[in-house]
């Protein structure tokens, strides 16, 4: 009896041994932790993915060890109430900016017991640039053999003015051959939709890569508002001389509703509403580029709430939350629609005010400031007040990419922070 107790015991350690080796030796990171985040266990390859996102302070917590770049895994866990089961899969997690090179994770969260959960996290930064360039020749394709209520074509001369027609550019815009002929594509877009640099860039972007895809709000000569997608295509002569740009001009309207629901999600930080981290990145990159190009002003303001690990502490992180729902709720009141707020994570936020140079900018930091000291906060633990620290930076010849202006902005918020909190630096 004893030497087959022995002969189980043994097969048991091997199993264990033979399991460890595969977890060690898995081509994904796997992290075991509790549900507060607590690591217990942890793989070479998830050390290797999580290390450059915590440096030299270790990683312990796998929730605070993402926090600055997926803010929502404590809430999707929190928010999970099955007792065991799959709490995310293959949510994607934007280390560096959202561009052609971007480092991507995907992340799975699985519940396996009251106590206990099980991560796994894989590079897939190649899977998304891949993703990028066919979704950009998906986008060229579906102008031209998508079905939708109608399209149109027509040309454009060398200066970007309209110089030939035909009916069906009417049916859909209304416009007629004497409404049109001479104008540039601004004549198709609603009003306050876009400043009046969008369309000559529309056609700088087709001369830089032979092509290029807007979509926009357009409106009819009748002033019936549509969404519109227009693809601006380059003309050449025999020869390979420029003559002009082709366009399609498309009335995609329905599709735009499920698309808005969609995008809604992509974009936007699941807790507080405000835009996410990866779409800031990716929406500054182009607007700095487009500012710098145009010689526009742009600032960009980083906030922080101060003291929220005491608010977290002393009245809960739904206590917590609701303070960042706040200062979201009190930033989207003041801005213009072509202002951009983005949390980047945690309690930390960051405005981009396109056209502002630093005066305008440290003006609208100031009454965001105010605003947020002004508000009490209803949360289940009673009435909270909260303050935040701002730092401001505009684009400029030694601050002339968005890594260089996130860096200024941080340290100015440092300098707020050092002055005593609640102020503008």
């Amino acid at each position: 009896m004893d030497s087959l107790d022995d002969e189980a015991l043994e097969q048991l350690q091997a199993e264990h041994e033979a399991l460890l080796s595969f977890v060690y030796m898995s081509p994904v990171g796997i992290v075991r932790s509790d549900l507060a985040g607590r690591i217990d266990m942890m793989n070479p390859l998830a050390s290797q993915l999580l290390m450059p996102l915590v440096g030299a302070h270790g990683i312990e917590n796998i929730f605070e060890s993402l926090t600055s770049v997926a803010p929502e895994l404590r809430n999707l866990v929190e928010s999970f109430t099955a007792g065991r089961g799959a709490i995310c899969e293959h949510h994607r997690i934007f280390v560096t900016p959202a561009h052609e090179r971007a480092v991507v994770l995907s992340c799975s969260i699985i519940k396996i017991g009251a106590d206990l959960l099980m991560t796994v996290l894989t590079d897939v930064s190649r899977q998304v640039a891949a993703e990028r360039r066919a979704r950009q020749t998906e986008s060229w394709l579906a102008a031209i053999y998508t079905n939708v209520k109608d399209f149109s074509f027509f040309t454009l001369d060398a200066q970007g003015r309209v110089e030939s027609w035909n009916a069906s550019v009417e049916r859909v815009t209304g416009f007629s051959e004497a409404d049109a002929l001479g104008h540039t594509l601004a004549r198709f877009y609603s009003p306050g939709q876009f400043p009046p640099h969008r369309s000559p860039e529309h056609l700088a972007f087709a001369r830089d890569q032979g092509w290029h895809i807007e979509e926009c709000w357009c409106e009819t000569q009748r002033g019936e508002r549509y969404w519109g997608q227009i693809l601006v295509a380059v003309s050449r002569e025999e020869d390979g001389e420029f003559s002009g740009y082709t366009v399609v001009l498309r009335d995609i309207t329905e599709r735009k509703i499920t698309a808005d629901n969609l995008q809604r999600l992509l974009t936007t930080d699941h807790l507080t509403g405000a835009s996410s981290r990866a779409h800031f990145f990716e929406v500054a990159e182009a607007e700095i580029a487009r500012a710098k190009r145009d010689g526009d002003a742009l600032s960009l303001v980083m906030l922080d709430a101060d003291h929220f690990k005491r608010i977290n502490d002393t009245a809960g992180h739904l206590a917590g939350d609701e303070v960042l729902k706040r200062v979201v709720s009190e930033a989207t009141q003041l801005l213009r629609p072509q202002d951009l707020f983005a949390r980047l994570g945690g309690e930390e936020f960051v405005l981009m005010l396109s056209g502002a140079d630093a005066q305008q900018a440290a003006q609208v930091a100031e009454r965001l400031r105010a605003a947020v000291e002004a508000a009490r906060v209803d949360t289940v633990a009673g009435e909270v007040r909260v303050t935040v620290s701002l730092g401001c930076v505009t684009l400029s010849e030694s601050r002339a990419t968005l890594q260089a202006l996130l860096h200024a902005a941080d340290q100015a918020l440092y300098e707020a922070k050092s002055a005593g909190r609640n102020c503008v630096r």
